[in-house]
């Protein structure tokens, strides 16, 4: 072939590449996104809830307390138990029990908690301390810590901290331990200013703070299984401002801090040394126990993922299920026995069974 021929082969050679770049480009993008998707995603957090003897006393006692907002209580002075359900107890695992749950909140914040209990169906009360693997203290971001904690005093809520009084942390918050009417932990913590565009409501947001049994294992889970951003790692050191919060005086803390995709809740795990530790094994109707919602991405490929990481799946038969109207969720119990609900939409997946209001 002359030398010119071969010059303009390779100019239309060249050409028709570059033309080709971005096509080839979006679809290696595209099927690279499809992977993704197939292995399935965490994109979000839903509610955080407890588990609890008595549903209306709970509610009392956060309305009361913080001024949150809870559904009115009916003529009758108790508020119903939801219908019949066998899609939402097969999800929790939890066959012929009966149930009721309602949420407490703040308006014009992120603070919401939900209030879950769980009837004729074996349990145990737990007793779990702050340093025990699985326990969760509610951190709520307060503008006066001192007229909470009074309510709570006279709410007959026990106070933790040694002395009874607010501690100064060392970031400058001012900070005290209470349990609630369930015997669940809350950190009320006034911090030393707010952005300016807090709420102007007595608790400005929430966090969470786990116990955990093995905090690398923890942090290995929820940032390399289900996607978490990791922020604030700490070493093993002996902190004086929590010790003198806890009560625990022997206690070295390691904690790091992660949130969920999608998600501004921030959950501090916490691996308590120097002092006595006891995992309880646990159960999501038991009094006590407490779960995380988490929005997911193709469901059951991310069930199957954190099978494969050695997870238990409480669901029945180690699946999502089908909850009507129309989603899918499966209960899964963490190393630390903290209970994440994994949800997403389908279609029609849960035509087959009557709506029930399921969460």
């Amino acid at each position: 072939m002359p030398p010119r021929q071969h010059s303009t082969l390779f100019a239309i050679t060249l050409l028709t590449l570059s033309l080709l770049a971005p096509a080839i480009s979006h679809a290696q993008n595209a099927s690279t996104q499809s992977q993704s998707s197939l292995k399935g995603a965490i994109i979000g957090t839903g509610a955080y809830t407890g588990f609890v003897e008595n549903m209306d006393r709970s509610l009392a006692f956060y309305h009361d307390v913080f001024g949150m907002e809870v559904p009115p209580l009916p003529e009758s002075g108790a508020r119903n138990y939801n219908r019949n359900n066998p899609q939402l107890y097969a999800m929790f695992d939890i066959p012929n029990a009966k149930e009721r749950h309602e949420s407490a909140s703040v308006r014009g914040t992120n603070v919401r908690v939900e209030i879950m209990e769980v009837q004729n169906v074996p349990f145990q009360t737990l007793q779990l301390r702050m340093q025990d693997p699985g326990a969760v203290t509610l951190v709520f971001i307060v503008r006066n810590v001192d007229a909470l904690l009074a309510r709570a005093k006279a709410a007959n809520a026990a106070i933790v901290t040694p002395g009874g009084m607010p501690v100064l942390l060392a970031d400058g918050a001012r900070s005290v331990m209470i349990r609630d009417i369930d015997g669940r932990f809350i950190e009320l913590r006034q911090p030393m200013q707010f952005a300016a565009d807090a709420a102007a409501t007595g608790v400005v947001d929430m966090r969470l703070s786990v116990a955990v049994a093995d905090l690398a294992r923890t942090t290995q889970l929820y940032r390399d299984v289900l996607g978490f951003i990791v922020a604030a790692e700490t070493a093993a050191n002996t902190d004086a401002q929590l010790r003198a919060l806890t009560g625990l005086a022997t206690a070295k803390v390691q904690r790091n801090k992660v949130q969920a995709p999608g998600s501004s809740l921030w959950i501090e795990f916490v691996e308590y040394q120097g002092v006595e530790r006891q995992s309880v094994p646990m159960h999501i109707q038991d009094r006590g126990a407490a779960r995380l919602q988490l929005r997911a991405e193709n469901i059951d490929a991310m069930v199957a993922v954190l099978k494969n990481a050695g997870l238990k799946v409480v669901s029945e038969g180690g699946v999502a299920v089908p909850i009507p109207p129309n989603f899918k969720g499966a209960l899964v119990a963490d190393p630390n026995n903290f209970f994440l609900t994994l949800f997403a939409p389908c279609v029609d997946c849960g035509a087959a069974f009557p709506a029930a209001g399921a969460k």
